[in-house]
């Protein structure tokens, strides 16, 4: 596109497109052009102006998208055109195809589109049914998850709730969409997660860090009888609302996995093995809450395990957002621990060491 050397090739091409019969090769490099599309590159404004001289030589498929898509040949025009389709349309991905570009996560035109679409669509994904427009076109049912320019699309879904806490099933719909599409990122750095808004994406970590909490705390109401548990449950949710715990982390034993695989996500959407660690100590039956407050690593557990409190630059302190941990391994090391047997001077005790 670019390479002076290459001048004499680029401009035979244009002659070409002036010139040649219709055919193959006149709707090929109405593709060329979609593909190779820059709103303001030398090429694809040359490219343009040839193949405007052409409109009514091209064969079916390429007449049926211009006829859907008018601003096709006017670059300055081309990616607001697709934008508004896209806007207009319930399923984007779908209606993309139906006009006629075969699969429509593509560089060049579509990519431009999609870039105008987010910020067209932007201010409106409070609203539920512009949301699921936005995940059709990112997560199609028909074809793969968008990654290139998917970066900006979970930012304006996110920017979206930068004042105001989504409600708790939206806050989890939200949570599970992304992470099953994108990876969680707290696991990975890479991706869509590598340029990420880092304001934006504290938010989506704190949803998350709320979210494992949740999940933990479900599971041990819903499986665990114990009276002495529900003042624990509220202790840790008050200091998540008191904005004391930084992050969590959920490393749940065989039993508790099952119990969340049928109850606490949604079937099909998200991936237990890589959306939680493992506890694999003392058969599976107890399951860890992992949380870093400050600049301590608090360990809580179900049943009767004690509450382990270390300090991070603890060589022996867990870490955080491990696959595996071992309870027992985690007491033998801990020098700071206490029973849950006065909840009073339980929760005092934390108070004091974090």
């Amino acid at each position: 596109c670019t390479r002076p050397d290459l001048e004499i090739v680029r401009e035979f091409y244009f002659e070409e497109v002036a010139s040649r019969t219709p055919g193959a090769f006149l709707d090929g490099m109405l593709r060329v052009y979609m593909d190779s599309f820059s709103i303001d590159a030398p090429h694809t404004l040359a490219l343009a102006r040839v193949l405007g001289t052409r409109r009514g030589d091209f064969g079916p498929r390429e007449q049926k998208l211009l006829a859907a898509l008018p601003g096709l040949l006017t670059p300055a025009q081309a990616p607001n055109s697709l934008a508004d389709i896209m806007l207009d349309a319930e399923d984007p991905y779908q209606k993309l195809k139906d006009i006629g570009f075969p699969s429509p996560h593509l560089p060049g035109l579509v990519k431009a589109g999609h870039g105008v679409f987010v910020e067209k669509i932007g201010p409106k994904l409070r609203d539920e049914n512009e949301r699921q427009r936005m995940f059709r076109w990112l997560t199609p049912t028909t074809g793969a998850t968008l990654q290139t320019g998917a970066g900006p699309a979970i930012e304006a879904l996110l920017a979206a709730w930068r004042t105001q806490t989504p409600p708790e099933a939206l806050r989890q719909d939200l949570c599970e969409t992304i992470i099953a599409a994108y990876n969680d990122p707290r696991l990975h750095n890479g991706g869509i997660w590598s340029g990420f808004d880092p304001d934006l994406k504290r938010i989506l970590l704190r949803w998350l860090t709320k979210q494992d909490m949740k999940f933990f705390c479900d599971m041990v109401t819903a499986t665990q009888g114990n009276h002495m548990w529900p003042p624990r449950r509220d202790f840790w949710l008050q200091l998540y609302d008191d904005k004391m715990i930084d992050e969590a982390w959920v490393a749940f034993g065989s039993d508790a996995r099952r119990y969340a695989q049928t109850h606490l996500v949604r079937s099909g959407r998200t991936d237990i093995g890589r959306r939680f660690g493992s506890q694999l100590d003392r058969g599976g039956s107890t399951s860890l809450l992992i949380m870093r407050i400050g600049n301590k690593i608090v360990v809580d557990g179900c049943h009767s395990y004690k509450t382990h409190i270390f300090r991070m630059d603890d060589p022996k302190a867990p870490r955080l957002y491990q696959r595996q941990y071992y309870c027992d391994d985690i007491m033998r090391a801990s020098r700071n621990s206490k029973p849950h047997n006065s909840i009073p001077a339980w929760s005092q005790w934390v108070m004091q060491h974090v």
